[in-house]
């Protein structure tokens, strides 16, 4: 028996640290770029500012971006009550209907589960504000706001892609196949929502990010990109693993978070490379009447 209740980490928390860490971003880097932009008498004119690496229109995007980041926060408290279970359909749940590669997350230890939630949250909070460290390259820097919007539009773009599947997908989560558990603890709100992981596609959505933005100012090619994007997938692969740690998800719910993650992470940031290049190409936020919302990409023939 659990000696403590299993903690229910909702994504509204996450998403309040996703928000912190743009507002991080916004008050740390003008303070960089004030004394980038300090030229006395005796310094020479400064050189004329290289063309920007991604082609944005940040009117709309960052606020269309930052305001479906926001709204997600009531779109995940209305995911947790969607995915209630009942004692009824908990006792029903059968072990043997798990695919054996992911039935061995049924047999965790509950005793380790509070550990694994906080391990896990220490990687998904590292993976939200790594980004912060691409401020540190003075080329980058001149972008902060650039960047800024790039980085909401990727979570965004994520947040739509999570929401698709997890409204459409009722999938119990490992910890309620534990009959060690009590029954109070594997009944209720989000407990049907195990596909697929948000927090290890958020994380991943993050560090991808960082990898894509950094080989991209940097023309970085070959071995040293893939090193890059090797040591970007650490951070959510961690937080993937504690949270099978705690029963939370199965092993393809974590491989598909993983892979949202650092699709939204890479293609966002590529899709706006590309427009760069080819003036036809934009993307834009849309908000329809009847209360959706989403991405645009605009082709001009």
């Amino acid at each position: 028996m659990l000696k403590k209740p299993i903690v229910n980490f909702s994504f509204p928390a996450s998403v309040r640290k996703s928000l912190l860490s743009l507002a991080l971003s916004i008050a740390a880097v003008p303070g960089f770029s004030q004394t980038d932009s300090v030229v006395t008498a005796a310094e020479p004119a400064p050189l004329p500012a290289k063309e920007k690496v991604y082609q944005l229109h940040r009117k709309y995007e960052l606020s269309g971006s930052a305001a479906l980041v926001v709204a997600s926060y009531f779109g995940f408290r209305a995911l947790d009550r969607t995915a209630t279970m009942t004692a009824d359909e908990v006792a029903r749940l059968n072990v043997k209907n798990i695919n054996s590669f992911d039935r061995p997350v049924t047999t965790m230890n509950p005793a380790n589960f509070e550990r694994a939630q906080a391990r896990s949250d220490f990687f998904l909070n590292f993976s939200i504000a790594s980004p912060v460290l691409l401020m540190m390259d003075k080329k980058m820097r001149k972008d902060w706001l650039d960047l800024l919007t790039l980085y909401a539009v990727s979570h965004a773009a994520d947040n739509a892609l999570y929401f698709a599947a997890a409204f459409s997908v009722r999938r119990a989560r490992p910890f309620t196949y534990i009959q060690e558990i009590p029954m109070e603890l594997r009944t209720g709100e989000a407990k049907s929502n195990s596909f697929f992981s948000g927090h290890v596609s958020f994380a991943a959505t993050s560090t991808f990010f960082l990898a894509k933005v950094l080989t991209d100012y940097h023309h970085i090619r070959g071995w040293q990109r893939i090193a890059i994007f090797s040591a970007a997938a650490i951070p959510p692969a961690m937080v993937g693993y504690y949270r099978m740690q705690s029963a939370r998800h199965f092993r393809t719910d974590v491989l598909l978070g993983l892979l949202v993650g650092g699709t939204s992470g890479i293609v966002i940031p590529e899709l706006h490379r590309i427009a760069k290049k080819h003036e036809n190409i934009s993307m834009a936020p849309y908000f329809a009447p009847g209360g959706a919302s989403g991405l645009t990409l605009n082709f001009k023939l």
